[in-house]
């Protein structure tokens, strides 16, 4: 009889285990917890190789857009309300000037998407911008404040729309802004 125990407990075990293999945040997200953030990791046996960056060029959070077409690096600044999205290339090194009067950045707050326009930083080329700010005291009190912040974010690069999804935990900001 305790043979009948333990082949069931491995069997049980093997289940389990083969539930939770997976690459990247895809299997996070199986189980219904957020996405884990992305992390310097090569992912070999997907089409190629290729690097996830644990941060932007200015420190702040990366949000695919697309297929990884490109990224957005997310950065909010506590002092000055101001929180900015930095549009970046495939590989999330280098800027992305594009033509966009604004970016939409959408947060769940209260049950519903709240919708926050970023405008273009300085004075646009004629590719356009790769920067885009607001000044909200709110938006940069739920980016640093709340426990959790989910969201989107909406942006056009030659004529294509994408969409990002920007997650968020709370964490110590002592001493640094992005």
């Amino acid at each position: 009889m305790r043979t009948g125990y333990l082949s069931l407990g491995i069997v049980a075990a093997l289940v389990a285990g083969i539930g939770v293999v997976g690459c990247g945040s895809d299997s996070a997200e199986r189980l219904g917890d957020p996405p884990t953030p992305p992390s310097a990791t090569e992912h070999a046996g997907h089409e190629g190789e290729h690097v996830h960056p644990t941060e932007g060029p200015h420190g702040g959070h990366l949000i695919e857009l697309g297929d990884e077409q490109y990224h957005a690096e997310l950065l909010h600044d506590e002092a000055s309300h101001t929180v900015s999205v930095h549009i970046l290339n495939a590989a999330g090194n280098k800027p992305v000037p594009i033509r966009q009067e604004t970016v939409a950045l959408q947060l769940f707050q209260d049950g519903k998407f709240v919708d926050y326009a970023l405008k273009p930083v300085g004075e646009p080329g004629e590719a356009g911008s790769s920067e885009f700010a607001i000044v909200s005291e709110p938006l940069t009190d739920a980016l640093l404040h709340a426990e959790s912040v989910r969201g989107r974010l909406r942006v056009t690069i030659d004529g294509t729309e994408y969409t990002g999804v920007v997650e968020h935990a709370a964490h110590d900001h002592a001493g640094h802004t992005h």
